[in-house]
């Protein structure tokens, strides 16, 4: 397998993670979920994990928006902590840095991993500083958001959505700059 097929195929991976937890959103929003989880458990080796608490989390209208906003958030740093990495990874290996520090996505993808990475708080470097401020999609990092936490509404889930299909849409594009 090549490195090319492999990033594809880890980016996929993290796609299809991303959607089975907002599929699992969407069971969560069904009553019969609740009754279904009070009852229900996952077993592993010698353990077992009963989902009652779960159940309970999401039978409390305010349990189950803060859970909700808890797992969402899980997913937003899963998806573009995990994507970054796997592009900046294949960067480096197939010597395409520069390329991908190129991308009009990049910097400010990179201070979001920074960010979600370190307790969802904003926390500039001095190289961070002087690339400051950085625009993506109406989007603005700059310094007066030192030491504040990444809103979720910030990026919002939209914007992980769009951010992570530009990311991934890198490998295609440094293949075709490079057959060029």
């Amino acid at each position: 397998m090549t490195k090319k097929k492999e990033l594809m195929g880890q980016l996929t991976n993290a796609k299809n993670n991303y959607i089975l937890g907002l599929a699992a959103m969407s069971l969560f929003s069904e009553s019969i979920s609740i009754e279904h989880l009070r009852n229900s458990h996952a077993s592993f080796g010698e353990y077992t994990v009963k989902f009652d608490q779960v159940s309970s989390l999401l039978a409390s209208d305010a349990d189950r928006e803060i859970a909700i906003k808890e797992f969402l958030t899980m997913l937003i740093r899963a998806l573009l902590k995990e994507s970054f990495e796997l592009v900046r990874d294949y960067a480096k290996v197939s010597k395409q840095d520069t390329m991908l520090s190129a991308q009009p996505w990049y910097q400010f993808a990179r201070i979001i991993r920074n960010c979600i990475s370190h307790n969802f708080h904003f926390r500039f470097t001095p190289y961070d500083k002087e690339k400051l401020p950085v625009t993506w999609n109406s989007r603005i990092i700059d310094s007066p958001l030192q030491d504040k936490p990444l809103a979720i509404s910030f990026l919002g889930y939209d914007g992980t959505w769009e951010l992570f299909k530009e990311m991934g849409c890198v490998p295609l594009l440094v293949e075709i700059r490079v057959s060029a």
